[in-house]
């Protein structure tokens, strides 16, 4: 089979843009040599492969898993089972801090749950005078965290364990920035979920009966690390934005502001700590 047949076989099942990632992959084509080597012979090891792929794929495996990276902000990162896929939603907490983080020289920022690392990597990137800390439980997602770290040369002070009982080794009031995109799906819409969601870990998705379990832990325990006039920042599930502004309300927080995606949903929320 020739790369315009295999090409047209896999663009009859999937979108043409994970037709020309997959087989960029298996035969290191990009667009380009794809169409310039279109009537080049696929060998029958890189054909077996590619149709190993579409399977998996046709069964809601993550194209992403497959590809073994993900392209965040500009910026690829390694991904795989057992972390979380970054999305575009993320891009909507990070950019919504960027511009207080401008006025700040040297700022202290703690991720929390933070997966592969898109969040700490890329404020590191963006402000690389900033101290960036990450906190991380699964140990399958600190690999690849920590390889990542690694493949964009960053350094960020990595914290492996539990947010609920890390909480006391932070110093009270030391960080300008506490930003976190948390497990925030309900128990029970974890079983309505598209099946490639389904590939990922359940522990980086759901967030308790209400989805908010984990909004409650971090503004509870976390809040003091602020320093006064530090901020406090979340990525947000549908609907969330009202329970959670009332939990920052209570603990202190003042100025708070929701954030819209492209569909415009409430996806971000961040607040100034006054306390």
């Amino acid at each position: 089979m020739i790369l315009a047949e295999m090409k047209n076989k896999l663009s009859s099942e999937l979108n043409s843009e994970e037709s020309k990632s997959i087989i960029e992959m298996v035969t290191g084509f990009d667009s380009m040599g794809q169409i310039l080597n279109s009537k080049k012979e696929v060998s029958k090891e890189q054909e077996k492969e590619i149709l190993e792929i579409l399977h998996k794929r046709q069964n809601g495996y993550p194209l992403q898993y497959i590809l073994g990276k993900w392209s965040f902000m500009g910026n690829d990162y390694f991904v795989g089972e057992g972390v979380l896929i970054p999305r575009d939603d993320t891009e909507v907490v990070v950019s919504s801090v960027i511009p207080y983080l401008r006025n700040i020289d040297s700022p202290k920022i703690l991720d929390l749950c933070s997966g592969s690392g898109i969040i700490p990597i890329t404020l590191k990137k963006m402000f690389p005078s900033s101290e960036v800390h990450a906190l991380e439980l699964s140990e399958k997602a600190i690999a690849y965290l920590e390889k990542n770290i690694k493949f964009h040369n960053c350094n960020i002070i990595l914290h492996k364990g539990d947010l609920n009982l890390l909480y006391k080794d932070f110093e009270e009031g030391y960080f300008d920035l506490i930003i976190s995109n948390p497990p925030y799906i309900k128990q029970e819409d974890m079983l309505t979920l598209q099946e490639e969601v389904k590939s990922e870990p359940t522990m980086a998705l759901e967030g308790g009966v209400t989805g908010l379990d984990f909004y409650k832990a971090i503004v509870s325990k976390y809040s003091s690390k602020l320093k006064k006039g530090g901020m406090l920042s979340f990525e947000l599930g549908e609907n969330q934005f009202d329970d959670v502004k009332a939990m920052m309300t209570e603990k202190g927080f003042v100025n708070i502001k929701e954030f819209l995606d492209l569909g415009n949903i409430q996806r971000a929320i961040n607040g100034t700590y006054l306390l």
